[in-house]
């Protein structure tokens, strides 16, 4: 997996290598531990690697993009494989030698600060050589050459092209999409444009070409248009043959231009003044120039729509018109999965619905995944099988993991051949998780997915594994993979994902690719381990002591990856599927320090555990995450890990102090320590920790302060500090502030310290407001802070109960937090509610005082207690550059005061209980979207019909909600549980979800505790 990664990897530790052990070789000899003439040889060696892999990159770095069939090739490609594994370990040791050896010197004298070689890095590095120089030579031997292998897309994964003519033989029905389609099709352009473009977009297989059939043979429809064409697009877009085709298919006849300028304007004349309608199948282009070509002949018409199929979101941007003008195709329903199964398995002749070939047909269609093109691939396979053992044969083979699968997988296969080379990795890299099976028969199908609860540990096991650099780069890959439709994503907000689904078929097909790469223990089954197993993935509930005869000594010889997770810390809540916490007998079972190649460890333990783990033996370690009790205090072998990059402790009751050896961790960038509640204070030496970028400190209930020589850690970006007792912040962090975009979130009593900080940049948290005291600070700090982009003020009315509730979602409350006095297990249920009966004045006092910079664009209010809002709030003077406002639980306020400000775009309004109407005059007209969720009281929302740049209003659960007005796109608006609108909706052609399990999960999707995630910059913001 992702060989072109591991050889990318290998060409920056040999750059690294290189200059030290010049400086070796140019060493006295008293200097240094390796002799001169040994450095100079292996400086030789590592630059003739090098070369070699150059050459290789040159071939093979796509070598993963190719079909090739031929098994030697194959096992070429293993071998391959395998040796660049090796010399990756190899020189990823030799790289840790270096940072032990620098990390000893230290406080050393200056003869000691040159890296010891080992005395077998030589004679490893001249293996290594040999071999990938034999492997070239059986390259030449085997005749490969660059453009050896078909691809994919061009030989034995031809894409088949389209018509317009639609077989409706076993078409399930899609009349709500086709309506939906033409109403969208037929709305008139904002702007006035004579080219209006509307997609469909869906995974590969999932019926978008069905759907542009459908509407393309409306006669109703198409009696509008003058002239109509239907172009299959494809993966080449080329616009001569596009406009050759499109012609032809305008004109209905031959064309034969040479030139492209001819061509266009013979077009353009048979448009002139018509009414046209195209369809542009199967999309892939991502070249807005390209686009821009081929429109031109289109001005001379007086209407052109335009329907286009794509599987990429990207694609689907650029080429519409109208923000809104996009379809996602949902999959099918149960129902209509078995009505197209039914049709092409059985025909006319449907067997009795207590028939074995019902319930195992049944089991098979699931496993297609509601794709219509593999239902009807497996389908007809069935047709021609009578007997029902070889229906049982079919749904308990291979053939869901082997090539014969390729007719099944084929329109997924089409898309991940076009996936970009750097992106395969990530993907397969995906389907590490296993899948979720509810225990309800009658949901399975819906319930099948692979979810993974933290898209940010997703990007972090990235960087372990070398298939991302860095973060924002890594967003930038989960962005692309959910833009494809490989990743759906259930909490997405602005575009953040921060948690996502795989589909089942999906997940299916990575681990096709990947053959024994990846392997997952689920439940208390465990099987025969694969050879070559690289990612482990453990969810254990296996009662019985493990025998170690399970695990052969050489089982995690090659493992990079393992996670075990007794609580399904990485899985929504109500997804976990083990109720016995029993991950520390699988442990018991074997020895992690065998698995010396990891580069990723991941312990969730219920319960402490009862022996030593060796980390000190992990060198390549860059990952590790430790939580759920498992240890009493942080071994201290830990600090040897000098590859390590990010670090997080989590559930550590009795830890009291960090060691001071901690400062060891010369490549650690990430710090996560939270639910310690014994901890106090970092040791003096963290200061040490010059490559520290982010530090996270959150339900430490006894941390008092930070160290006050916090200023050194010259590269620190983010700093959250959450339910401490930490009062203020150290001046020396005024050296980071005024450098770089430090971003703050931090609680405690009084926000005087902030006189100090007047410089923050980025974002700012203050939480728990309750507890400050207005004579804490004199006059306004925040509108100094110039250069201050988001603040989010927080009451502790709002937080603390949301706060619980995403505590509870990872694991039991059993720590005793300082709430006003009181712990959270002296508050019952009317302790929580009597913050809600109460309005405060001393909100509005002390918001008067928060008012913030003109500079600022995002503001949060949450649990705010005043009836008003302060008069800045809503000045368009004092708010000039405001475009985002969200309100929670501000249960007191009925009037919102937004309507002059003339820049805001987006509005969030969340279980804000006295606020009964939204009003005409409370709506600046630039907003773009509206979200309103669980106001109780409200009861009508006006004015939405003047918001001619709403591109999204979404309602959710507002029951007593009974009066809407809207703009007459229907298609922008979604509403979910508020049944008084039902039959509005039903009558406007409104979506309406009628269950709460529909509702939007932005909100619940944030309640993790590390709810980070990254905008398009790839800087980091914190999402609510």
């Amino acid at each position: 997996m992702g060989l072109g990664c591991v050889i990318t990897n290998l060409l920056s530790l040999g750059a690294q290598l290189i200059p030290v052990v010049n400086a070796s070789a140019q060493a006295p000899p008293s200097s240094s531990s390796c002799p001169p003439v040994e450095s100079q040889q292996i400086e030789t060696e590592l630059k003739e690697l090098m070369r070699l892999l150059e050459r290789i990159k040159a071939r093979l770095y796509d070598a993963e993009e190719r079909r090739i069939r031929d098994l030697s090739v194959m096992l070429w490609l293993k071998e391959l494989r395998e040796v660049a594994y090796d010399a990756e370990d190899v020189l990823d040791e030799y790289h840790y030698e270096v940072l032990r050896a620098q990390v000893e010197a230290r406080d050393a004298s200056p003869k000691r600060k040159l890296c010891q070689v080992p005395d077998s890095m030589l004679g490893q590095i001249r293996q290594i050589r040999s071999t990938f120089a034999k492997i070239t030579e059986d390259r030449i031997a085997l005749q490969l050459s660059e453009d050896d292998g078909p691809r994919r897309c061009s030989s034995d994964m031809q894409i088949v092209p389209t018509s317009h003519f639609v077989v409706k033989s076993g078409i399930i029905p899609r009349e709500r999409e086709k309506k939906k389609l033409i109403n969208l099709l037929s709305s008139e352009s904002n702007d006035g444009n004579i080219i209006s473009v509307v997609t469909i977009v869906g995974a590969g297989g999932i019926g978008k070409t069905t759907l542009a059939q459908l509407v393309y043979n409306d006669q109703n429809f198409r009696q509008n248009f003058d002239k109509v064409g239907w172009i299959f697009v494809a993966q080449d877009f080329n616009v001569h043959r596009l406009s050759r085709e499109l012609g032809e298919s305008i004109k209905k006849r031959s064309l034969d231009f040479a030139n492209l300028s001819a061509l266009q304007e013979n077009i353009s004349e048979e448009m002139r003044g018509k009414k046209i309608f195209l369809v542009l199948d199967d999309v892939w282009n991502e070249n807005k120039n390209l686009w821009e070509l081929f429109q031109l002949p289109f001005t001379s018409a007086s209407l052109v729509k335009i329907l286009v199929t794509t599987r990429n979101k990207s694609v689907a941007r650029l080429m519409q018109t109208e923000p809104d003008a996009t379809y996602n195709i949902p999959y099918m329903s149960e129902e209509q999965s078995w009505q197209m199964f039914q049709h092409f398995a059985f025909g006319k002749v449907v067997p009795h619905a207590d028939s074995n070939f019902v319930e195992i047909g049944k089991e098979i269609m699931r496993k297609c995944g509601k794709l219509p093109l593999a239902i009807k691939s497996i389908a007809s396979l069935l047709r021609h099988e009578p007997n029902e053992e070889n229906w049982k044969e079919i749904l308990e083979s291979e053939l869901w993991k082997s090539d014969a699968s390729d007719e099944i997988f084929w329109p997924l296969l089409i898309s991940y051949a076009h996936l970009p080379t750097y992106l395969k990795p990530c993907f397969l890299y995906c389907s590490l998780l296993p899948k979720y099976y509810s225990n309800d028969a009658e949901k399975m199908s819906s319930s099948r997915r692979t979810y993974f609860n933290d898209a940010e540990i997703l990007v972090k096991l990235w960087i372990s594994q070398g298939y991302v650099q860095t973060e924002k780069i890594g967003w930038i890959y989960v962005k692309q993979l959910y833009e494809r439709s490989f990743l759906e994503g259930i909490g997405v907000l602005a575009e953040n994902i921060f948690c996502f689904t795989m589909h089942d078929i999906v997940h299916d097909l990575a681990r096709s690719i990947l053959g024994n790469g990846c392997f997952s223990i689920v439940g208390n089954t465990i099987l025969n381990f694969p050879e070559e197993l690289r990612h482990l993935y453990v969810h254990y509930s296996q009662k019985e002591p493990l025998e170690p005869p399970l695990f052969p000594s050489d089982t995690f010889a090659t493992l990079r990856t393992l996670i075990v997770d007794d609580h399904g810390h990485l899985l929504p809540k109500k997804k976990q599927i083990v109720k016995d916490y029993l991950g520390k007998q699988f442990l018991s079972a074997f020895d992690i320090s065998k698995a010396h190649k990891l580069r990723a460890l991941h312990l969730w333990i219920r319960g402490y555990l009862k022996f030593d783990i060796s980390f000190e033996k992990l060198k390549h370690l860059r990952y590790l995450f430790l939580g759920g009790k498992a240890f009493e205090r942080l071994p201290k072998c830990i600090c040897s890990l000098y590859k390590l990059q990010n670090l997080t402790l989590e559930d550590f009751p009795y830890l009291m102090e960090l060691p001071e050896s901690i400062k060891n961790l010369v490549s650690l960038e990430e710090l996560t320590i939270t639910r310690c509640p014994s901890l106090k204070l970092l040791p003096v030496s963290f200061n040490q920790l010059k490559a520290l970028q982010k530090l996270y400190i959150s339900w430490c209930t006894a941390f008092e302060e930070l160290p006050c020589n916090m200023g050194n850690l010259t590269n620190l970006q983010l700093l959250k500090i959450d339910y401490t007792e930490i009062i203020s912040l150290p001046p020396s962090l005024n050296k980071i502030i005024r450098r770089t975009s430090l971003q703050v979130r931090l609680v405690c009593k009084t926000i005087g310290w902030l006189e100090n900080f007047v410089d923050l940049k980025g974002t700012l948290w203050l939480v728990r407001l309750n507890l400050v005291s207005l004579n804490s600070f004199h006059g306004a700090i925040l509108v100094r802070m110039h250069n201050l982009q988001h603040l989010v003020l927080a009451w502790n009315d709002s937080t603390y109960k949301e706060d619980k509730k995403k505590f509870n979602k990872h694991g039991s409350l059993e720590l005793c937090i300082s709430l006003n006095g009181k712990s959270c297990s002296d508050m019952d249920s009317s302790d929580e509610n009597m913050y809600y009966e109460s309005e405060s004045s001393e909100d509005l006092s002390l918001m008067v005082r928060l008012q913030p910079h003109l500079n600022l664009r995002k503001l949060d209010v949450r649990g705010y207690r005043s009836l008003t809002f302060p008069d800045w709030i809503g000045n368009p003077t004092l708010c000039a550059s405001l475009d985002s406002i969200e309100l929670e639980s501000c249960n007191f306020i009925r009037f919102l005061p937004f309507g002059g400000l003339h820049k805001l775009k987006y509005l969030s309004l969340e279980r804000c209980a006295s606020l009964q109407h939204v009003q005409e005059q409370s709506l600046p007209l630039v907003l773009e979207e509206i979200y309103i969720c669980s106001c109780q009281s409200l009861e009508s929302v006006t004015g939405i019909q003047k918001l001619k740049s709403l591109v999204k209003l979404q309602i959710t659960n507002c029951r007593e909600l009974c009066c809407l007005d809207h703009n007459g796109k229907s298609d922008r608006i979604t509403i979910s549980y508020c049944p008084k609108l039902k039959d509005f909706c039903s009558q406007h052609d409104i979506k309406y979800l009628d269950s709460e399990s529909n509702v939007d999960t932005r909100s619940e999707s944030s309640y993790g505790d590390e709810s980070y995630s990254h905008d398009n910059d790839g800087d980091c913001i914190e999402s609510d």
